[in-house]
């Protein structure tokens, strides 16, 4: 009975629209990639701060001070 079910619910997930994206839930294909885009995107706003840092004026005046 348990092995009837299992094959009716793979032939349900095969025969549905969005069957890549429930294969890629279930294997966790899907998390990965959330994962990479997550983390090029973090990776773009820290080059992005930098940036910004690094056009702030009047740190430079600071830091020479310090030393």
């Amino acid at each position: 009975m348990t092995l009837l079910m299992a094959l009716v619910g793979l032939g349900m997930i095969g025969g549905c629209d969005s069957c890549k994206k429930t294969v890629d839930e279930v294997t966790g294909n899907r998390a990965v990639k959330q994962y990479h885009k997550s983390k090029k995107d973090i990776e773009k706003i820290t080059e992005q701060q930098a940036e910004r840092y690094k056009n702030i004026p009047g740190d430079d005046d600071k830091e020479d001070e310090k030393q």
